[in-house]
């Protein structure tokens, strides 16, 4: 024994209990480090996301998407690109002898016509209004809020002009925050000028007019008539005939089912002839 009393094996294993002390006590430290560095990257994160979402709205009302170079607003190349040379009157869009028309009940103020519009309408366009087998038409109706009248009597404006469909688009894709206030003759005219062929101070003007006053009213008349509560909705059916409601309550307009329901129309009536 040394003068402390212990043994040359006691003082080992003393010393490898405190060694082992001391890094149970490091890897304390290192947890509480880690745990520490999460809680401060998950803060971080939220930061930014509450900032982008403050930030969405912009002067123009909730630019979505980023511009592309040669834009005023985002999605103007791709929406007139979109219905470029194909015929327009009025509220439809599509060859006057397609044997299908779709009819669509929509808010301009409805986010979830602004996800069928970016999503899911597109397609539909390129497979069977080009193709000569559906025409389309928006009723433009506006029970949200006054900013959704606004829209859609300037929609409808654009509409004596043949360019309510780039208009929509446009609009859809550059929608912002339900009733608040964002639809100014400004963010009307951003819209507008980004249509190509449209005479925006014209369309404003329209406004005023009998029929483009009523356009919402007698869309939600038909909105209601057909037995429907909610947008976007959905009558699918002859161009020359009766049309039935495209989805049930609870089926989600996507490019699948529509084209399903579409494509078995056109069997149908392709089997009548």
């Amino acid at each position: 024994m040394d003068n402390s009393g212990q043994t040359r094996t006691e003082r080992r294993a003393t010393a490898r209990a405190e060694r082992d002390r001391a890094a149970a006590a490091r890897a304390r430290q290192r947890q509480r480090l880690w745990i520490l560095g999460g809680v401060l990257a998950l803060a971080a994160v939220i930061v930014v996301v509450i900032a982008l979402a403050a930030g969405g709205g912009g002067d123009g009302g909730g630019d979505t998407r980023a511009k592309k170079a040669g834009e005023t607003l985002p999605g103007q190349i791709e929406t007139n690109a979109r219905f470029a040379g194909i015929p327009q009157r009025g509220i439809a869009v599509g060859y006057p002898d397609a044997p299908l028309t779709l009819v669509e009940f929509a808010d301009l103020q409805c986010p979830f016509c602004r996800d069928y519009t970016v999503n899911v309408m597109p397609a539909l366009v390129d497979r069977y209004v080009r193709e000569h087998k559906l025409r389309m038409e928006f009723r433009n109706v506006a029970f949200i809020g006054n900013d959704s009248l606004t829209a859609a009597q300037t929609a409808a404006a654009a509409g004596m002009q043949n360019k309510l469909w780039q208009f929509v688009d446009l609009f859809y894709n550059n929608q912002g925050e339900e009733n608040s206030g964002y639809v100014t003759d400004a963010f009307l005219s951003q819209i507008g000028k980004a249509v190509r062929g449209l005479d925006v101070q014209k369309a404003l003007a329209d406004r005023v007019k009998p029929s483009v006053q009523r356009a919402p009213t007698e869309a939600q008349t038909n909105w209601t008539i057909a037995g429907f509560t909610g947008t976007p909705a959905f009558l699918l059916g002859p161009t020359k005939g009766k049309k039935e409601a495209l989805l049930s309550e609870n089926e989600a307009p996507t490019v699948a089912l529509i084209s399903q329901r579409i494509d078995a129309a056109l069997q149908s009536a392709d089997g009548g002839r």
